[in-house]
């Protein structure tokens, strides 16, 4: 039976339940720190990088070494607490752990986990303030996008190349910050200059044609 911290010599008529309380202690501080973890990471943008992992990893060991030192000198052996007997206790719980641990987490992130591809250059999304208001779209294939009222209108080409139009309840600028390439010419309207074909006109009352089919 795997008796951790120096517990070989002890001897208790519940010698079997409190040594059980290292792995239980353990797997109690693994589902609050993995709550932590998504509490942290959905408020995060979804981003969780290798760097993110070092650092979770070693509060991990951190937190688990602390619980395990309290259990094991208030509750194993019944004794003090002192400030040298804890970090002697820590960089072995630390060191011990990590090479443990370490793989099988790496391991289950790359399995599990959802890798998130960089979106393309050339490829904006744009959101409305509800949940179902989304388009991600080209640069190339959107034309303009208009103010009414508490609304936008987006006009943009859809994959057949025919002119295609959505309504989402979002403010134009801050259509504005998501596609910041496209050329305020009016107070209401945001436009694709490169989709521009020909102006006619002044600057008091122009008119755009847009390339459309090219």
């Amino acid at each position: 039976m795997l008796q951790p911290f120096d517990t070989s010599q002890f001897q208790d008529d519940n010698k079997v339940l409190l040594l059980s309380g290292y792995g239980i202690l353990t797997l109690v501080v693994y589902v609050l720190h993995s709550l932590c973890e998504n509490i942290w990471y959905y408020r995060r943008t979804k981003v969780w990088t290798v760097g993110h992992e070092i650092i979770s990893t070693i509060l991990f060991c951190a937190f688990t070494g602390t619980v395990l030192y309290l259990y094991n000198r208030l509750v194993v052996n019944d004794i003090g607490l002192t400030l040298a007997t804890y970090w002697r206790f820590l960089s072995v719980t630390i060191l011990s752990m990590t090479p443990v641990f370490s793989p099988v987490m790496l391991y289950l992130r790359q399995k599990l986990g959802e890798r998130i591809v960089p979106p393309a250059q050339n490829l904006f999304r744009l959101a409305g303030e509800n949940k179902n208001e989304i388009l991600d779209i080209d640069k190339g294939n959107l034309l303009f996008v208009r103010a009414v009222e508490n609304y936008v209108e987006i006009c943009y080409l859809d994959n057949e190349g025919n002119v295609a139009s959505k309504t989402f309840r979002q403010t134009l600028s801050n259509i504005w910050k998501q596609v910041p390439f496209l050329e305020k010419c009016h107070r209401s309207y945001l436009v694709n200059i490169n989709m521009i074909r020909r102006i006619e006109g002044n600057s008091q009352g122009a008119v755009l044609s847009f390339v459309v089919g090219e």
